[in-house]
């Protein structure tokens, strides 16, 4: 008995786009994608109003830079770390609404800091010693200078004799007590520095209570009297130095 034969089906049909059709929607698709992108681009291009506010503050960071990293305490570099981080964060990315108000705040602050540290500089004896060694030392080094001329003298009065000034063995002996001292006397002071570099400089009745203990605790300190003494003895040598 024969079997019907299976009947073999057609494959479907599959459709296909017209090669031209299909090239204008992918080329559109290409167009609509590169505009997008270029709107994207200008929207996180910064204004011209913010590149300017950005340039102003970078002028501040000449003002500070550096004073973070200075190692004597009046200098209070850990106050100015803080301001050179938000100096550097405005120069970098700030918007036209951070200048006006914003950066005018940080120019009165960083103003009164400064005054703050100058304030302190009179019982910063590392601050001293930075200020007269290379001085003192080439004195120390120098042949000694000859007595200054008398002064003139007033009617009736003889002349007055002036002084010779320090010989420069004293001066090399000063400058080292002064040089070993200076440390000590910081580290003797540390109560009061520490007070210095958290005071709130907008509390002026807090601000002279933190100088004023200063200057207590430093005359408490016997390195900051050597080192007082041994700057007095190398005052006059600088002095006559510059006559």
């Amino acid at each position: 008995m024969l079997r019907p034969r299976a009947r073999v089906g057609r494959a479907p049909t599959v459709l296909r786009a017209p090669r031209l059709v299909t090239g204008l929607v992918i080329g559109m698709l290409l167009v609509v994608a590169g505009c997008g992108s270029d709107d994207s681009e200008k929207k996180d291009e910064p204004s011209k109003a913010a590149l300017d506010c950005r340039e102003s503050w970078k002028d501040l960071e000449a003002d500070v830079d550096g004073r973070d990293s200075l190692t004597y305490p009046s200098a209070l570099a850990p106050r100015w770390n803080g301001v050179v981080a938000t100096v550097d964060y405005y120069a970098a990315g700030a918007t036209a609404d951070d200048c006006g108000e914003t950066i005018d705040a940080q120019k009165k602050s960083m103003a009164k800091l400064t005054a703050f540290g100058a304030r302190l500089t009179p019982f910063d004896m590392e601050f001293r010693l930075k200020g007269v060694k290379d001085e003192a030392e080439a004195y120390a080094e120098s042949p000694r200078p000859p007595a200054p001329e008398p002064s003139p003298a007033k009617k009736g009065k003889k002349a007055k004799k002036e002084p010779r000034p320090p010989k420069p063995a004293d001066i090399k002996a000063a400058l080292a007590t002064l040089t070993k001292q200076a440390p000590l006397a910081t580290e003797q002071q540390t109560p009061a520095w520490q007070q210095a570099r958290a005071v709130d400089l907008d509390d002026a009745a807090a601000v002279r209570k933190a100088v004023k203990d200063l200057a207590f605790i430093s005359r408490e300190s016997r390195a900051y009297r050597a080192a007082s003494a041994a700057l007095a003895e190398i005052r006059p040598a600088l002095k006559a130095a510059e006559d």
